[in-house]
């Protein structure tokens, strides 16, 4: 077997299958889908100390509904386009309702796709819960366990939601077009968007963008990918554009979130050179015809330091960029700004740490992200069905 744990780049990872493997909203809620809690471990708990390791990426092609003879015909368009390292396949109730002749015959397929194109093969069956699923993933290819404990699936719950002033809910000025065919979406950034870490096993805004996309939007085909690196700046994405962007370029919509590593490096990212980074990220992005969002970082809590007042004009930077670009934004610092000074206990319930926003954080993020872009489904539509009614705008996470 390669050696998936080393220090090269490129050591992405697909994890694909049916429903057990997609993990939903209706299926987990906010809690993360195994490849969602897969990633964190590889990603971050084994990946933290090197950039290499934070740039092991793991995407979810996983579609409810699909079978193992569906996901071989597919092999193009869900595995191969990712160029990965690895391969994930979860079996599920799908493949329960073939033949096991047939089963076989499609596993022997995707293994022999999979190794001709020269990833390693791994597949299991799925269980109903996704930590259990994801430890197994982890024992099977060498990897750590996952630091997500079961106790933390307690720490939080959706409630209906209530209206918050200020909580970013405005009308979008310009809005995301969605096409008719499935799109890519990628999540570029820094820790924020990484996302690991200060959940505790619930969602990242990235993976509940994934959801609300599959979901509430109807668009099932449709695959996220999130290459935010922990500790990145614009500029630092611009050095590494090989890993983090290049080969996933042709996607239909690019979201990037940078600041609040950039407003660290006094007399060596100014404000200027951070304007510059973020036009030239914006050029690149619509040079291969995609959609750009920009995302103003959260403000920081009082305890990060000089960090809270530094990146208040990097905020303003960015809303600057947007505005003379004509670039899609979405402010979160304005929206928890207005929530700090209004709400404090709402917004100290949205932070894990001076930081980084927590699982609440998050939510509260990706919702100002539908917002933001003229996203808005109000309603879940009535064909969908699972264990939560509406749709996921009319959710919050409280502490339970």
């Amino acid at each position: 077997m390669t050696d998936l744990w080393d220090q090269a780049v490129g050591k992405t990872w697909v994890f694909t299958g049916g429903e057990l493997a997609a993990g939903g909203f209706d299926r987990n809620g906010a809690f993360r889908s195994s490849a969602g809690l897969f990633e964190e471990v590889i990603r971050w708990d084994m990946g933290s100390a090197s950039v290499a390791g934070r740039e092991r990426f793991v995407f979810n092609t996983a579609k409810a509904g699909l079978n193992i003879l569906d996901i071989s015909r597919e092999f193009d368009e869900r595995i191969a386009h990712y160029h990965p390292a690895a391969v994930v396949y979860l079996s599920g109730r799908e493949d329960e309702a073939l033949e096991p002749d047939e089963f076989q015959e499609g596993l022997r397929r995707l293994e022999e796709k999979t190794r001709r194109m020269g990833a390693e093969w791994f597949w299991l069956q799925a269980d109903e819960d996704p930590l259990k699923t994801a430890n197994e993933i982890l024992k099977m290819t060498g990897g750590r366990p996952s630091l997500v404990t079961e106790k933390d699936k307690g720490r939080w719950r959706l409630a209906p939601e209530k209206q918050f002033p200020g909580a970013g809910e405005t009308s979008a000025q310009n809005k995301i077009s969605l096409s008719p065919r499935p799109m890519r979406w990628i999540f570029v950034g820094d820790s924020i968007t990484h996302g690991a870490l200060h959940t505790y096993g619930f969602d990242s805004a990235a993976q509940l963008w994934e959801k609300y996309l599959r979901r509430d939007l109807n668009r099932p085909d449709d695959v996220v990918l999130n290459t935010g690196v922990s500790g990145a700046t614009a500029k630092e994405f611009l050095e590494r554009l090989d890993v983090r962007y290049t080969p996933y370029g042709d996607a239909d919509v690019v979201i990037a979130m940078f600041g609040t590593n950039d407003c660290c490096f006094p007399g060596v990212i100014s404000l200027e050179q951070f304007k510059e980074h973020l036009c030239r990220i914006g050029s690149l992005v619509r040079e291969r015809g995609a959609q750009f969002v920009l995302r103003v970082p959260q403000p920081q809590r009082k305890d990060a330091g000089e960090r809270k007042l530094a990146l208040v004009p990097f905020a303003e930077a960015v809303r600057e960029v947007a505005e003379k670009e004509g670039i899609i934004l979405v402010d979160h610092f304005e929206s928890f700004s207005f929530l700090e000074e209004q709400e404090p206990e709402l917004f100290e319930l949205y932070m894990n740490d001076g930081i980084h926003p927590g699982a609440a954080g998050h939510y509260q993020m990706f919702r100002e992200l539908v917002y933001g872009t003229g996203l808005a489904a109000e309603e879940k539509p009535d064909h969908r069905t699972g264990g939560f009614e509406g749709s996921m705008l009319s959710y919050h996470l409280e502490r339970k």
